[in-house]
C-alpha cells in the first residue's frame, strides 16, 4: 500500500491547514447569510405587500417562512452523516453548496409564500449538511493545540455572514419595488458558488482517508497540512489515527445510529444535543430573526430598524475576533461555556427590565439602552458560544460515529428551531418582555449541566479524547522510538500483504 513508507522525508507548508480552514469556513459565511437575511426580509414593506397583501402577515405564516428553513435542516442533518462517510467530508460540502444555490434561486424568484417556503427548505437542507460537515472537517485537519482557533474560523465567517446579511438588507431598502427583498435574497448564491469552487482546492480529511484504507493518500494530506512541523509530527499523527481506528474496528461494524443510544455513547449524544440546541435556546435565534420586531417594540421605525440591524451584525464579528485571539485555545472549553451561559442570562435579565419599563419611544434613553444590550448580547454570544459550541461537538464523538452523531445533533437543533420560529412571533406579541424569562432559565440550566457533566477536551487530539469518555484510546505520549517501531511494523505488515 505504501502509506507508511511515504512518511520518510519531505516537509510541507505550515500555512496549508490555515488556508484549508479558511476555505472550508466559507460554509459559515453561507449559513450566516441564509439565516441572517430573513430578519431584514420580513421587515421590508414591499415584501409584506407582495406576500401578505400589505398587512404584517399572519404570525403563523411569518413563523412558517422562518421555520421552513429549519425543516430542511432537519432532513439535511439526518442525511449528512451518511453523505460524509460515503462520499467524504470534502464532496459533502460540494453537495451542500449546490443545493444552497437552488434554494437561493427559488427564494429570489418567489411569486408566493409557498415558493418562498420551498426555497427556504432547500437552503435549510444545505444548512443541515454544511453545519454538520464543516466543524468535523475542520477538527479533523487541525492539530490539537490550534483546533479551537481553526474550527473557530467557521464562527468568524458565520458572524461575517450575519453582518453582510444585515447590511445587504439595509441597502436593499433603498432599491425600488420588489428589488428591496429579491436582490438581498439572491445574494445568498455567490458565496455558495465560491464555496463549491473552493472545494476542489481542499484536501480530503486524513482521518476519512485512513478509514477508507487510503493510507498513502492520508500521509500525503498530513504532510501537506502539517509537514513543516517536521516528520515526527506527521508520523505521530498517522500512527495515532491508524491505531485508534484499529481499536474501534469492532464497533464500526455496528449500526452507527443505533449505537449512539447505547450507554457507552448516550452521554456524548446528550451533551452534543444540548450544546447545539443552546445555540437556539440561548435566545440568539429569536433576537437574530425577530430583532426588527424588538426594535419596533422599543419605538424605532422604518429604515432606522434596518440600520440598527446592520449595526447589530457588527457586534458578532468583534466578539468572534475576541474569541479567536483571547479565548479559543486559551480558556478551557468548560470555563468558556459556563461563563457564556452566565453572561447571556445576566444580559437578558437587564434587557427584560429595560423592555418592561421602556416599551416604546417615549423615553429615548431607555430605548437606546435596550438596543445597546441587544448588541452586548450579540457580542457575548460570539465570544463564548458561536465557535466553542461547534468545537466541542466536533471533538466528542469517535471517528466512526462523528458524522452520524453531529448530524443527529443538528437534526435536534433544527427541530428546536422549527417550533421556536413558529411560536416566537405569537409569544413575543402575547408575552412581550416576559418572553425573555424563558431564555434566562435555559441559560442558567445549561450552565449547571456544563459545570457538572462537561469534560475538558482542550489541547487533546481527537483520538485522545476517547479516553476522557472511558473508551479504549491510543497512547498520545508515544516517543519517537515507539513511533518508528510502529511505522516499521506497519511497513512489514503491508509488505506481507
Amino acid at each position: 500500500m505504501g502509506g507508511p513508507k511515504a512518511l520518510r522525508g519531505h516537509h510541507g507548508n505550515t500555512k496549508q491547514a490555515l488556508l484549508a480552514s479558511i476555505g472550508i469556513s466559507m460554509g459559515g459565511l453561507l449559513y450566516g447569510l441564509d439565516t441572517g437575511i430573513i430578519a431584514t426580509t420580513i421587515g421590508q414593506s414591499t415584501f409584506k405587500t407582495y406576500m401578505y397583501g400589505g398587512s404584517q402577515g399572519p404570525p403563523a405564516l411569518v413563523g412558517g417562512i422562518v421555520a421552513s428553513y429549519y425543516a430542511g435542516g432537519c432532513i439535511g442533518g439526518l442525511q449528512s452523516g451518511w453523505l460524509m462517510d460515503k462520499w467524504s467530508r470534502r464532496y459533502t460540502v460540494l453537495i451542500g453548496a449546490v443545493v444552497s444555490i437552488l434554494g437561493a434561486a427559488l427564494q429570489a424568484a418567489a411569486v408566493n409564500p409557498g415558493m418562498m417556503i420551498a426555497g427556504r427548505i432547500f437552503s435549510g437542507w444545505s444548512m443541515g449538511v454544511l453545519y454538520s460537515v464543516t466543524p468535523i472537517y475542520l477538527a479533523e485537519i487541525s492539530p490539537p493545540e490550534n483546533r479551537g482557533f481553526l474550527v473557530g474560523l467557521k464562527g468568524l465567517t458565520n458572524a461575517g455572514g450575519f453582518f453582510v446579511a444585515n447590511w445587504i438588507g439595509y441597502a436593499g431598502s433603498f432599491a425600488s419595488g420588489n428589488g428591496q427583498w429579491r436582490i438581498p435574497l439572491a445574494m445568498q448564491a455567490p458565496p455558495a458558488v465560491g464555496l463549491g469552487l473552493l472545494v476542489f482546492a481542499m484536501p480530503f480529511s486524513p482521518r476519512w482517508l485512513v478509514k477508507q484504507e487510503r493510507h498513502e493518500d492520508a500521509v500525503k494530506v498530513l504532510r501537506r497540512l502539517h509537514g513543516a512541523r517536521g516528520e515526527n509530527f506527521v508520523q505521530h499523527q498517522y500512527v495515532e489515527i491508524r491505531d485508534q481506528l484499529a481499536l474501534e474496528a469492532d464497533l464500526r461494524r455496528q449500526s452507527s445510529l443505533k449505537i449512539l443510544f447505547t450507554r457507552q455513547y448516550a452521554r456524548r449524544l446528550l451533551l452534543a444535543c444540548l450544546i447545539v440546541n443552546m445555540t437556539k435556546l440561548s435566545g440568539s435565534q429569536v433576537i437574530q430573526n425577530y430583532q426588527s420586531l424588538m426594535y419596533a417594540a422599543l419605538g424605532f421605525k422604518g429604515q432606522t430598524v434596518l440600520l440598527i440591524a446592520g449595526c447589530y451584525g457588527t457586534m458578532g464579528i468583534l466578539g468572534q475576533i475576541f474569541n479567536l485571539i483571547w479565548v479559543s485555545d486559551t480558556w478551557s472549553r468548560r470555563k468558556t461555556m459556563c461563563t457564556g451561559t452566565a453572561s447571556l442570562a445576566a444580559t437578558l435579565a437587564i434587557l427584560l427590565a429595560l423592555s418592561k419599563y421602556y416599551p416604546d419611544d417615549r423615553n429615548l434613553a431607555g430605548s437606546s439602552a435596550g438596543v445597546a444590550f441587544i448588541f452586548i448580547f450579540s457580542f457575548l454570544y460570539a465570544v463564548f458560544f458561536n465557535s466553542t459550541n461547534w468545537v466541542l461537538v466536533s471533538e466528542i464523538f469517535p471517528l466512526h460515529l462523528r458524522g452520524t452523531g453531529v448530524g443527529f445533533a443538528i437534526f435536534t437543533q433544527a427541530t428546536t428551531a422549527i417550533w421556536l420560529s413558529q411560536v416566537s412571533p405569537t409569544a413575543f406579541e402575547a408575552l412581550e418582555w416576559k418572553f425573555y424569562f424563558i431564555f434566562i432559565a435555559t441559560n442558567v440550566s445549561a450552565g449547571l449541566v456544563y459545570y457538572s457533566f462537561l469534560p475538558e477536551t482542550n489541547q487533546l487530539s481527537l483520538e485522545q479524547i476517547a479516553a476522557v469518555f472511558g473508551d479504549a484510546a491510543v497512547d498520545g505520549s508515544l516517543g519517537q522510538k515507539d513511533i518508528d517501531d510502529k511505522v516499521e511494523a506497519i511497513e512489514l505488515e503491508e509488505e506481507r500483504t
